[in-house]
């Protein structure tokens, strides 16, 4: 590896030399060929044959510059306007042969760049970066060529890194429904055997997962919209803490069971205490987030109403929308919204709902497919007969926490109805640890 990059420093050096101590020749364009090509030999592979063509084809303009003037200019770089330019990968003001080596290095697979850096390298704007862009960027750094603006970059992620650029790297799924941005081959085995899973299901399971930045993502059929089933607990619960904070209201604030809210949900444990009894908010929460208490619930949705969490859902750009029935309908992709902006929540009383939904009562479901030294923060629900519905939602916190949130249509009665849950979880998080360590 030492070797590689060794060869790749001395290989820009090589050509920075022929560029700046004068006019290029037809011997300079063949010579910056075969230098080009020595560092892919090295490493095991070539250049595709069209930049290869483009190289020894592309011939420099006639230039009315002295060299004596050429060399100075080369010498000593113009600092660049304020802005975004082709070529100044390194950000630093200049287009020198450092930019040039950065290049082709990112274009032997020796560094990764941000996305930002890959549209600057991206010289002749083809959607691909490579050795003719390094080349593109030593005429630039010698002044042979015209400095271009570079907007776009201005709109790219900085944080997002990536070992290729270009549209034909993004996995390219054959089942309906499915589809990701990750450009990543090395995780494309996993995403194959996901897909292969899904396939078995179709239409009656559908997740949608994305890291908390929110930068790459694979879904199937995540549109499909079902019956929330208990998942709006959690993101009720958020915009209703939120709102308590806003409104100075403690969690000791007493409120007293209704013979209504006992009434109608029979079987749920607050549902076994007479009517007026007192309990404060704070315990509440606890038993409608880890117990998944429907008693708990109504008591929270009677008195804090649908409008805070409908305008927050509103503000996050979702869909779904509480009305008289306590639940509503959703997607998983529409749901993913509300469970990243509870990993963003980060309020007075966050630690103690981040520490509810950490400790679930609830089948595990996800839980089993995650390493159990691997924290998740969840909220499951599920339904029969005409409210069918069985699905978790989870803010997963690996090295970069994701989100992954899965809905189905399948019966939770049946055993085997459970290994959506684990498999999905289970080839999502070997993904997520693939993509850290790359």
């Amino acid at each position: 590896m030492k070797n590689v990059i060794a060869l790749g420093l001395s290989v820009i050096l090589f050509m920075s030399s022929f560029i700046i101590t004068g006019a290029e020749t037809d011997d300079t364009e063949k010579v910056l060929t075969e230098k080009i090509t020595e560092v892919f030999s090295d490493i095991g592979t070539t250049i595709p044959e069209t930049t290869t063509k483009k190289i020894e084809t592309t011939k420099a303009p006639e230039s009315t510059t002295k060299e004596s003037e050429t060399t100075t200019k080369a010498k000593n770089p113009t600092k660049l306007p304020s802005g975004y330019y082709k070529g100044d990968v390194n950000k630093d003001g200049f287009i020198t042969a450092s930019d040039a080596r950065t290049v082709l290095k990112f274009s032997a697979k020796q560094v990764k760049l941000t996305e930002q850096q890959c549209v600057i390298s991206d010289i002749n704007s083809n959607k691909t970066v490579n050795a003719q862009d390094a080349r593109l960027t030593l005429r630039m750094a010698a002044k042979l060529d015209k400095i271009i603006p570079c907007p776009e970059a201005k709109n790219a992620s900085t944080t997002k890194y990536l070992d290729k650029y270009g549209n034909n790297g993004v996995y390219k799924p054959s089942l309906s429904g499915f589809s990701t941005n990750i450009t990543d081959e090395s995780v494309y085995p996993v995403i194959k055997e996901l897909e292969n899973f899904c396939s078995r299901y179709r239409n009656s399971v559908t997740f949608y997962f994305t890291d908390v930045n929110e930068e790459y993502y694979i879904q199937y059929n995540s549109n499909r919209v079902f019956r929330t089933q208990c998942t709006v607990k959690a993101p009720f619960v958020k915009s209703m803490l939120v709102y308590m904070e806003e409104n100075n209201i403690s969690l000791d604030k007493v409120l007293y069971l209704k013979s209504s809210q006992r009434n109608r949900w029979p079987g749920h444990y607050l549902g076994s205490y007479s009517a007026g009894t007192a309990f404060t908010i704070r315990d509440i929460l606890y038993y409608c987030i880890r117990n998944s208490d429907n008693v708990a619930y109504q008591m929270l949705f009677d008195y804090f109403g649908t409008d805070i969490f409908n305008k927050n859902a509103e503000k996050l750009g979702a869909d779904l929308r509480l009305g008289s029935y306590i639940f509503g309908e959703t997607s998983a992709s529409d749901m993913t919204k509300f469970f990243l902006d509870i990993y963003r929540y980060d309020g007075k009383y966050s630690k103690e709902f981040r520490t509810h939904l950490a400790n679930s009562n609830t089948s595990p479901l996800i839980r089993n497919g995650i390493p159990s030294s691997v924290q998740i923060m969840r909220k499951s629900g599920s339904g029969g007969s005409q409210t069918i519905g069985y699905h978790d939602c989870a803010i997963v916190m690996t090295e970069t926490p994701y989100v992954l949130v899965i809905y189905t249509s399948v019966n939770k009665t049946n055993n085997y109805d459970k290994s959506p849950f684990y498999y999905i979880a289970n080839y999502t998080y070997k993904i997520q640890n693939k993509l850290m360590e790359n």
